[in-house]
């Protein structure tokens, strides 16, 4: 009896370290059109509706593909055709009011209008890439390696963003206005109004119709 109750002492102290191993739940599929898939550590997953995303996950979206993903904290992110974007961290707290959010945009467009962490004191929401790295202010944008090969970031409503690399920094607070950073060491470009077209053309990348 004694070496049983040893056995399950032990066998209880190895149970949280192996969940604690475990990459943490950071959203999951809302809606996909086509194929993607999520890349883990060792592993790949096609992914459908309602199938959880990971911390560490890559997402690889095919040709004609979108995919939307609710995160934890109740942001959306819209994903494009051809585009690879990493949940390199996503953590949120409702009970500690405490959360960050680290993503990254390989290639291809995105949409997001970001939840709960958006509206935190600190709204520690960033989305790296090549060419410099966006940070919000609770707010709905676009980014994405789109019509060039340079990085092309708007403003589609809410409280701004920045886009900051080695360079410079640069700050967007007007919807439908947008910046262009060539390449990390170039200045993010002074924020401009886009045109109705390349608005429309960037919204029509990540929309289902």
């Amino acid at each position: 009896m004694r070496r049983f109750a040893q056995f399950i002492f032990f066998a209880a102290l190895l149970v949280p370290a192996a969940r604690a191993d475990e990459p943490a739940v950071a959203g999951s599929v809302l809606q996909i059109r086509g194929a993607a898939f999520a890349n883990h550590r060792a592993s790949s997953d096609s992914l459908s509706k309602g199938m959880p995303v990971l911390v560490g996950d890559r997402i690889v979206t095919g040709r004609n593909t979108r995919v939307a993903l609710k995160m934890t904290d109740g942001a959306v992110l819209t994903l494009g055709a051809d585009t690879e974007f990493a949940i390199n961290d996503y953590r949120y707290s409702a009970q500690a009011q405490q959360g960050s959010a680290s993503l990254e945009l390989i290639k291809g467009a995105f949409r997001a209008v970001t939840g709960a962490i958006g509206k935190l004191k600190e709204r520690d929401f960033r989305v790296k890439t090549t060419a410099g790295t966006i940070g919000i202010r609770g707010t709905d944008f676009w980014g994405g390696f789109y019509f060039s090969q340079a990085l092309d970031v708007a403003l589609l409503g809410g409280g701004g963003i920045y886009v900051e690399n080695n360079a410079g920094r640069v700050e967007v607070t007007e919807p439908g206005n947008g910046t262009t950073v060539q390449n990390a060491d170039s200045v993010p470009s002074a924020p401009i109004r886009w045109g109705k077209m390349k608005l429309n053309a960037a919204k029509q990348s990540v929309t289902w119709e």
